[in-house]
């Protein structure tokens, strides 16, 4: 009887085995980056920065100024006032928090661009400005890559 050896046959499958887990092992790493990695690239190119944040009593308005030092575009700011007790969100539909100059997802805050946010804390959404004025904590998150997020803490709130 004629046949292929053992030896050849052992290698063979074995050969055949490492190509089916290089081809498997491909398309694994592959699926992994697109379902993991835009999420974490978003947070890499994100970058933002609040360069001025103050708080006037007399008028109840929170004045951020906020500057993309990333290489994506963003749009739709929320801005979150935390203090000891309380947490109140201004999101980017809220009729008591403004933009200037208007940023939308068709018209976004580009790279090395700032925008200047306005929150009327005494606004149709309530009164706020106790918090205002006993901040400890801003932050202002996008909906163009929600990981991301700047913010300023205690002595970087001017309050006036």
């Amino acid at each position: 009887m004629k046949g292929v050896s053992p030896v050849i046959a052992a290698v063979i499958l074995i050969g055949i085995t490492v190509a089916v887990g290089v081809m498997i092992s491909s398309w694994v790493t592959q699926w992994v980056n697109n379902e993991i990695g835009g999420a974490s690239s978003c947070a890499s190119y994100s970058t933002y920065s609040i360069d001025s944040a103050t708080y006037k009593s007399s008028t109840k308005n929170l004045t951020l100024k906020i500057t993309n030092n990333g290489k994506i575009d963003l749009h739709g700011f929320e801005v979150q006032i935390l203090n000891a007790t309380s947490v109140v969100l201004y999101n980017s539909t809220s009729s008591d928090l403004s933009i200037s100059p208007t940023i939308t997802e068709n018209n976004p805050l580009k790279e090395q661009r700032s925008a200047i946010i306005i929150v009327d804390m005494n606004g149709t959404e309530g009164d706020y400005s106790a918090i205002g004025s006993t901040s400890e904590e801003i932050k202002v998150l996008n909906m163009a890559c929600p990981q991301s997020f700047a913010r300023v803490t205690g002595n970087d709130i001017t309050k006036e």
